[in-house]
């Protein structure tokens, strides 16, 4: 799976997901992660250089550095196809697979990638809407997460690099996946982040475990905690430190924490999107 430091330039988990977090062992989710079959995470939104999630039959929520050229809207974005339903990167047209236009563009006004990637947000509006089916469904966003988060284990998905190497000058290589990867990934506290992350705030969430994370490729995509067979979006793919790929439970994954901007959501979907 992908995400960085250096901004997870990351293109690059909800029907019928796995269900517990512990098969297999947290020594076995390594970030590579396990391959998702269509229809596991159907609120997933497959944005080719990213990934994001749909909020609303019109509205993607995906990261702002995702979609931003020099602190505005990367007008590269207004009539980009992106698609749903999608778990072979190799295979857009198969049955079940969705693809849709982007007619608009929303950053968060806050968002400044020259600091700690603070307001790491976005919204993508579609010419037209995706139609709910089995592989296609929103994902739910609750206005206070903070009981949800007691729930310890993250789901984290997405096509970023996998089956990572270290080179012998320090820098990691490794393989875009051709299919959608899913890891179970522990939530770590925000005491603990800003041991290595002082600049963390509450308005972002930290995940990661010793070769158990995510990576360059998965910005954007979102961060899911489970309760009662219901998967609700806690996070936004924002930022690793680069080269801590298998570190991640010192150096931990750094997202954009969903609650906090719940009324930001429902004002730039125009009332279309409101958390639970």
């Amino acid at each position: 799976m992908r995400l960085v430091f250096s901004c997870l330039a990351i293109v690059g988990l909800s029907l019928a997901a796995p269900a517990n977090p512990h098969i297999g062992g947290p020594a076995e989710l390594v970030i590579g992660g396990h391959r998702a079959y269509q229809g596991f995470f159907p609120y997933y939104v497959y944005l080719h250089q990213c990934g994001g999630s749909l909020i609303t039959p019109k509205h993607v929520l995906t990261a702002a550095h995702c979609v931003d050229k020099d602190m505005e809207v990367d007008p590269g974005w207004i009539g980009a196809t992106v698609e749903m339903g999608v778990d072979d990167n190799e295979d857009l047209t198969k049955e079940g697979v969705q693809a849709r236009k982007v007619a608009n563009v929303v950053l968060h006004q806050g968002w400044n990638k020259t600091g700690e990637l603070r307001d790491d947000i976005a919204i993508l509006e579609l010419e037209e809407p995706f139609n709910l089916t089995n592989y296609v469904q929103l994902i739910k966003i609750k206005a206070d997460d903070t009981e949800l988060q007691k729930h310890y284990w993250t789901t984290a998905i997405g096509f970023g690099l996998s089956d990572l190497t270290k080179n012998d000058d320090g820098t990691y290589s490794g393989v875009w996946p051709r299919y959608l990867q899913y890891a179970y990934i522990p939530l770590i506290p925000l005491d603990q982040c800003k041991k290595t992350r002082p600049k963390v705030w509450e308005k972002q969430v930290c995940i990661g475990g010793k070769r158990l994370g995510v990576g360059n490729g998965d910005s954007g995509g979102p961060l899911s905690m489970t309760d009662n067979a219901t998967p609700y979006q806690i996070g936004i793919a924002s930022y690793i430190a680069t080269g801590q790929y298998y570190n991640q439970d010192v150096y931990p994954a750094t997202f954009t924490r969903t609650a906090s901007y719940c009324d930001w959501m429902t004002e730039k979907t125009n009332g279309a999107f409101r958390c639970i």
